[in-house]
């Protein structure tokens, strides 16, 4: 029987010795251990997954050699430090979602209203916030209509099933988003989409500049010298199992956000900007039958200014809140998975995959061992639908960056705990870390679970996965 299987785990580094904890009584001791055990995991915010380190980090004077700081895990409770998981997921980790949409919050509203070191001379520059769609791959179930979707003639297709719905389908409702036809859904078209929606946003971004500089009369490889087209973007699951991207994009000097742009640089032309390049750009790619097939955004493209202040309009706090939404959104049950599979047998099998989503992710799989596709490494991505890239990305000098915030964040514990802030000029700082594993005991998971709620209690409304209500008493 494996150690951790006892309720025992063993480190085995014979530098820091064979260390023993019996993590599945820790509910049942008491004293400075399991005191100092829960303020780790009060740190964390109750993280639901967090990772224990062994290891030490030491700080010496650059000038004489002494050693001005150290920390060792033999300091920590059971001998290992405890860190947060930094999962972006509400179903993997509510407290480091929580944690990560705070960032994201700070990232994006920075960039617009200045603040966490950007000039707030940013919020007097033009920006719109963008949404790129993907285009139709096949009729599907929708919501919020009176009819699902109405047929003239009551249509069939080819496999003899009917184009049309009578019902009237709700936003929670399983069907929405399944079409209505598997076998005539191009399956192929929405992982390929989902591949390459990196690339063709990154044409998007050159057919923006290059559409500036045309307006302007400025030579495209002189556009640099006078302008800068700065973004942050974020990427949103459908229920049908396609991406749509959600881009705030600003004009700036040419040095930055503290630069202004030039007069001419107006939010008018740049939302046109943003309007002529979705439909322009697409991308030539090997199709699966053979031939090519032509990637393109869809016909729904959306551009809004972004008005300054609180005033009427589009404002950078609600345009924050929302792209902050989308970087912790949970994934879309039944189709999106946080794991990887390892074989295709495991997709088949897998109990919470819908139909539809088991197509998405075997097509996925299946697309992955052909030689074309090779450089998109599909299998590895085939649980997210055949998307690779991250979630939300910025141009360089946007804004502020999330290490940026986590630094500025330890930085706050060290002074609150009165230890040393380490000077990259006069310190060195030297460390050397393990990891041993990570995750919760179910008890240890109810006291994390308590302790996330209560935090996310306190820094705003109540969360839909808080659990409130009365349990029954044994």
């Amino acid at each position: 029987m494996r150690a951790y299987e006892r309720g025992l785990h063993v480190v085995p580094k014979k530098e820091y010795g064979t260390v023993a904890v019996d993590v599945a009584g820790l509910d049942r001791l008491a004293g400075s251990e399991l005191r100092g055990w829960y303020r780790q995991l009060e740190q964390t915010g109750g993280c639901a997954r967090p990772v224990y380190l062994v290891g030490h980090t030491m700080t010496r004077d650059r000038a004489t050699g002494a050693v001005v700081h150290y920390f060792t895990s033999h300091s920590q409770p059971f001998g290992r430090l405890m860190i947060a998981c930094r999962n972006r997921r509400d179903a993997v980790c509510p407290a480091c979602a929580l944690l990560h949409k705070g960032d994201t919050y700070q990232i994006v509203v920075s960039g617009l209203a200045g603040g966490k070191g950007v000039d707030p001379e940013v919020s007097r520059h033009p920006r719109v916030f963008a949404t790129l769609t993907a285009p139709s791959f096949g009729l599907v179930h929708g919501a919020g209509r009176a009819v699902c979707r109405a047929g003239k003639g009551q249509p069939t297709c080819p496999h003899g099933r009917a184009l049309y719905c009578l019902a009237t389908h709700q936003p929670g409702d399983d069907q929405v988003g399944t079409p209505l036809c598997p076998d005539c859904y191009d399956y192929a078209g929405a992982v390929l989409f989902n591949a390459y929606a990196g690339q063709l946003w990154n044409r998007f971004c050159i057919q923006v500049r290059r559409d500036v500089a045309t307006a302007a009369g400025i030579a495209r490889t002189k556009l640099g010298t006078v302008l800068r087209v700065s973004f942050v973007k974020v990427v949103e699951y459908q229920r049908r199992g396609a991406v749509h991207l959600h881009a705030v994009i600003r004009f700036d000097g040419p040095d930055g956000p503290g630069d202004q742009p030039p007069d001419w640089a107006t939010a008018e032309l740049l939302a046109q900007a943003a309007r002529g390049a979705g439909p322009a750009v697409s991308l030539r790619i090997p199709d699966p039958d053979g031939g090519i097939r032509v990637l393109r955004f869809g016909a729904q493209l959306d551009v809004r200014e972004i008005v300054a202040g609180d005033s009427a309009g589009l404002s950078a706090r609600a345009v924050g809140s929302y792209v902050a939404k989308y970087v912790t959104k949970g994934d879309i049950p039944g189709l999106v998975h946080a794991w990887r599979f390892e074989m295709a047998s495991q997709i088949r099998a897998a109990p919470y995959l819908t139909d539809h989503g088991k197509r998405l992710v075997l097509t996925a799989w299946n697309l992955g061992g052909r030689p074309e596709y090779e450089a998109l490494r599909l299998r590895n991505w085939a649980q997210q639908l055949g998307f690779r890239g991250h979630i939300a990305t910025k141009s360089r000098v946007y804004s502020t960056t999330y290490g940026a915030l986590r630094a500025a964040r330890a930085d706050f514990r060290r002074q609150a705990a009165g230890l040393l802030l380490p000077h990259p000029d006069t310190t060195e700082t030297q460390s050397n870390w393990h990891y041993v594993e990570s995750g919760l005991t179910p008890a240890q998971a109810e006291i994390a679970a308590s302790m996330a709620a209560q935090t996310a209690i306190r820094r705003g409304p109540k969360p839909d996965w808080i659990d409130d209500q009365p349990r029954d008493e044994p």
